[in-house]
């Protein structure tokens, strides 16, 4: 008892020091709101632990920083508008000072919940009054201190304020976006820590219920004017009664207390602060069918048999659950009224799926709910909307960009980089790969941005990690912004039948060539060697098979197609990567081979006298590459080659018209068999041995082809990093053809293998030159 006496008075004699050197230098300190929150988290996450005196006396700290950042800066700027705000936040911080002295997670958990949930509902009101009063700065200042949307349209107060101060947007106005949005947000936020305090009930989580329960009950207070007009009299003080007794939850019996939340969840689904405009209603609807689809789409890589096997899946996928039930409530008015049955239903679903997530539980059930409510949805809104598709996601990019902005601006970059990896799943594939056919420039362009950008424009990925500059970021955003409605002008314009053509005829082109080539000049040296075509000994049963089995490959992934669309981002590019680099490395150890047998003085002489003494089947020795080199390198070049291919036909396909595309891939195939005909017809215009020294020349450059997308595969997977460089240069041709990118690892680790190769070519004459001075 002493002791916890002495360590209170020090802990006041502390908190005066600092109050004593707390500066007033800012009418409204909204970073020392941010931080506030931060050091109420901190403690918390410190009382889990086993109190020993280092660990209190590093809580004592920050307790006292706490108070610092309250006093007299926020409770004066809280205290000008309403005596009962600040006094509310001066009530759940000496709350907090209980909890920590009685080290109750508990306690310090509603505490903080109540600490910034009563500075939101200030900050809220304060730039209310601000916009009313004409005072705008001061306005811009208190919207610093908000939530930002987990979905929908985040950007829109932000915005608002910005015309505002820039006098392109009346007050008024601004004042009408802001509270539309904000109003919006808590709400959607109000129904989250509900449907949580549900969750943590039933796993008998104290620490985190409380939490909840305490943020559901702030936010209901921010919210209950709104409630009210919003609602009738009888449902909103039901409503305000529920919270009232969410307020003594510790004293209800766990059933009573899991029948209030489910009924408040029952009549919150109703309640939206505003009728949104049918053009934002289609949005959310679109919304809310993608990510009900991803809901089952992640679970399904994330979960095996009541186990977790990909995390990063998993945690998705109830995330992906979290945003569908945040946008079910904001359709929860309009529902209502449309489809009372499928709003029911919908809450029903969602709850359903909530549990089964928690309990890892059957994959299928978990695909039936999800496609059951798509179902509902599509009867509610239509099937078009239901869809979803690209243009969903060209509508959200443009709004989740402005929102990694607004989230580095805060300062929380980490969330930044969460949202900048959200962004970059709807530009891949629903984006990428529509645009990639029409106009790979841009899509190579677009793609860069997300990650590293090029030594001219820094990409949002290493802006993030870097932290800024906050120009740059502004910079980033406003050119990814523009690229997404270049890529939006493109993908909504019909193809024409000469558009089609050309474009499915450059894509076989691309991908085909690329392929026949490697197999023209690998059929090509073989031939030249004099190793036999057929018979078991021969290369024509390896290399065929493997070119069957690459097709064949393909062709299931074209009947497979909506799990290949349906894998994620990361996986696909890994896919790639690794194809193409597994490739190269065989296609490596065939030029190593091929220059090494041309340039031996005497090899070629030395197979044609044992073929006359074998007949048609020679036999020498060293000579043969092995069945499964030659299998796997064609399989390899061609499946990797048909990976491509499909993805990008399937997405021209979507809106051209099939007779031009089916034509332009004819075309394109012809051009290419006659281009891998003429490489072949070398053999017979050229010595033997300088045929090899042609083949073996492209095949190491197709080699380095393979290996530059394959690590850029690998850096787009977020598993290799990538630095721009200034010297090289940035061409989508150079990109898209030879694999030739202006990133410092892609072109190091092309450097160190072209020097392999050439030190192959190097050592195999100085071995030639040897041999014929011998000789």
């Amino acid at each position: 008892m002493i002791i916890r006496v002495l360590r209170s008075v020090i802990m006041a004699l502390a908190m005066t020091a600092a109050l004593a050197a707390s500066p007033a230098t800012a009418d409204v300190p909204w970073q020392d709101a941010e931080a506030l929150r931060t050091e109420a988290a901190d403690i918390l996450r410190r009382l889990y632990r086993t109190p020993d005196p280092d660990l209190r006396r590093d809580v004592a700290e920050r307790l006292v920083r706490v108070h610092s950042l309250w006093r007299p800066r926020l409770e004066a700027a809280y205290g000008k508008i309403s005596i009962e705000q600040a006094q509310k936040v001066s009530e759940a911080i000496a709350a907090l000072d209980r909890a920590v002295l009685a080290w109750n997670p508990a306690g310090a958990a509603a505490a903080g919940a109540a600490i910034w949930t009563g500075l939101l509902d200030g900050a809220f009101h304060n730039v209310v009054m601000h916009l009313d009063n004409g005072t705008l700065s001061e306005a811009a200042d208190w919207l610093n201190i908000r939530e930002f949307a987990r979905t929908s349209r985040t950007t829109a107060a932000g915005i608002a304020m910005r015309e505002t101060l820039a006098g392109r947007m009346s007050a008024g106005q601004a004042r009408k976006t802001i509270e539309l949005e904000l109003l919006g947000i808590y709400a959607g936020e109000m129904r989250m820590a509900v449907s949580e305090a549900r969750t943590y009930l039933s796993k008998g989580y104290k620490a985190q219920l409380s939490g909840a329960l305490a943020r559901a009950r702030g936010l209901h207070h921010l919210l209950a004017d709104s409630i009210a007009a919003r609602l009738d009299d009888g449902s909103s003080r039901t409503i305000a009664a529920a919270f009232m007794q969410l307020g003594g939850a510790g004293r209800l019996p766990d059933n009573k207390l899991e029948t209030l939340l489910a009924d408040l969840e029952t009549r919150l689904a109703t309640y939206a602060p505003a009728s949104l405009p049918a053009e934002e209603l289609d949005r959310r609807v679109r919304l809310l069918s993608r990510f009900l689809k991803l809901v089952y789409l992640e679970y399904e890589k994330g979960v095996r048999d009541g186990e977790v096997t990909i995390p990063i899946e998993y945690l998705e996928a109830g995330l992906f659950r979290d945003r569908a039930e945040m946008l079910f409530g904001d359709l929860g008015y309009d529902l209502a009224a449309r489809a009372p049955e499928s709003l029911d239903r919908l809450a029903s679903i969602l709850s359903q799926t909530r549990r089964l997530i928690e309990a890892k539980g059957d994959e299928t059930l978990v695909k039936a709910l999800t496609e059951e409510a798509q179902s509902l949805i599509a009867s509610a809104y239509g099937t078009d909307l239901a869809q979803g598709g690209y243009k969903t996601a060209l509508s959200l990019l443009p709004d989740i960009l402005d929102e990694v902005l607004l989230v580095a601006q805060a300062g929380d970059w980490p969330e930044a980089d969460l949202k900048r990896l959200e962004a970059y799943a709807l530009f891949d594939p629903d984006i990428e790969q529509r645009l990639m056919p029409r106009s790979p420039a841009l899509a190579l362009k677009m793609e860069a941005g997300f990650w590293e950008g090029s030594a001219t424009e820094t990409g949002l990925g290493r802006l993030i990690a870097d932290k800024g500059p906050e120009d740059a970021l502004k910079a980033a955003v406003v050119r990814m912004k523009m690229d997404t409605a270049e890529a939006a002008a493109i993908l909504n314009a019909r193809l024409s039948a000469t558009n089609a053509f050309l474009q499915s005829m450059a894509i076989m082109l691309r991908e085909g060539l690329e392929a026949l080539l490697v197999l023209a000049c690998m059929i090509g040296a073989l031939k030249a060697t004099g190793i036999p075509t057929g018979g078991l000994r021969g290369w024509r049963w390896p290399v065929v098979s493997g070119v069957a089995a690459a097709l064949a490959g393909s062709f299931a992934l074209w009947l497979a197609v909506g799990q290949l669309f349906a894998m994620s981002t990361l996986q696909r590019e890994l896919l790639e990567g690794l194809t193409a680099l597994t490739a190269a490395a065989v296609l490596f150890y065939v030029t190593h081979w091929i220059f090494q047998k041309a340039y031996v003085s005497g090899w070629v002489a030395e197979i044609r006298r044992k073929a006359a003494l074998a007949g048609s089947r020679p036999r020498v020795k060293g000579m043969y590459l092995g069945w499964f080199t030659l299998f796997a390198l064609a399989f390899l070049v061609v499946f990797r080659e048909g990976f491509e291919t499909v993805l990008f036909y399937e997405a021209l396909l979507i809106d051209a018209p099939d007779l031009p595309v089916l034509a332009g891939l004819g075309t394109g195939a012809a051009i290419s068999a006659l281009a891998a005909y003429a490489v072949l017809g070398l053999e017979a215009r050229l010595p033997v041995a300088a045929f090899f020294r042609v083949t073996g020349a492209m095949l190491g450059v197709l080699c380095l082809v393979l290996t530059g997308s394959g690590i850029r595969g690998l850096q787009t997977a977020a598993l290799v990093p990538a630095t721009p460089v200034t010297w090289f240069p940035d061409m989508p041709w150079l990109q898209l053809y030879l694999g030739l990118y202006p990133v410092a690892e892609t072109l190091s680790v092309q450097g160190i293998l072209a020097i392999l190769l050439l030190s192959t070519v190097g050592l195999t004459l100085r071995r030639a030159s040897s041999t014929t001075g011998t000789n």
